[in-house]
């Protein structure tokens, strides 16, 4: 049965958790939910797990909290907090924790795909410093980014930083982090499919002229395309978003007003 593709607001604490072994994984957005180019999901990884899968889907992995290791084809990066890495898609790729506290990360994948897609790997052998042959072959190599060293891009009196494009390799996505400032901007369509998770700050979900919702660190906003919108910070301090995208684009890139 189709869904009917609407936007939508939730919250992480009300969306159910799928248990993992060593960790707790939630859907924040998918077809369930009428995507039809990219899911999100949050995914808590305890202290000394991981896991291991490949998928035929591009994913990209950003660090909300605690530190690890994300090991995509054998090659390792340590990663902690603003940090994200691009899986291309078919790579084998493992999320490790290896500190003592818990390791949350927010993800997308583009295009959305059914949990039995995603199959468990075996682990590679490390071979960081060495290339991998079937990456290599494929012309797309997983890549890990840093927001600290984004130079900012100003978009009136926001900003964001776009970590994951196809400039470092993606076909399918985009991913970024924005800060809004208090207020309100103009209403506005993309000629993308949309998750956003807040991670910082209140503020206000609107929907053409209409106030919809509360916004929170752990809400998730899913925008179809063309659904004119705009985010409202409704506090002292700034409000900070985690946005992915497909078709991959800029986040300045809008549809013209509806007449």
């Amino acid at each position: 049965m189709s869904v009917q593709q609407r936007a939508r607001l939730r919250h992480q604490s009300e969306i159910s958790g799928l248990p993992l072994e060593g960790g707790t994984l939630q859907w924040l957005v998918d077809r369930d939910l009428g995507a039809l180019h990219v899911m999100a999901y949050r995914l808590t990884l305890d202290p000394g797990s991981a896991i291991s899968h490949v998928h035929g889907a591009e994913e990209v992995l950003y660090v909300l909290e605690g530190s690890g290791e994300a090991r995509v084809e054998g090659v390792t990066h340590r990663v902690g907090p603003g940090q994200a890495i691009f899986i291309p898609e078919g790579a084998e790729h493992t999320c490790v924790n290896t500190s003592a506290q818990p390791l949350t990360l927010v993800g997308a994948m583009a295009p959305p795909i059914d949990l039995d897609e995603i199959h468990p790997a075996m682990p590679r052998l490390d071979l960081s410093g060495l290339t991998s042959a079937r990456i290599s072959e494929s012309g797309v190599a997983p890549r890990m980014m840093d927001e600290r060293e984004v130079t900012p891009t100003l978009m009136g009196e926001r900003s964001f930083r776009v970590l994951v494009n196809p400039d470092v390799g993606s076909r399918q996505m985009t991913q970024f982090t924005g800060v809004i400032p208090t207020g309100r901007a103009p209403l506005h369509a993309h000629p993308h499919e949309e998750a956003v998770y807040i991670l910082a700050g209140v503020g206000r979900l609107w929907i053409e002229d209409e106030p919809v919702g509360e916004l929170r660190a752990g809400s998730v906003v899913f925008f179809p395309i063309g659904v004119r919108h705009t985010l409202e910070n409704t506090g002292r301090d700034d409000m900070k978003v985690l946005g992915a995208f497909s078709p991959a684009g800029s986040p300045e890139a809008k549809l013209p007003p509806s007449r």
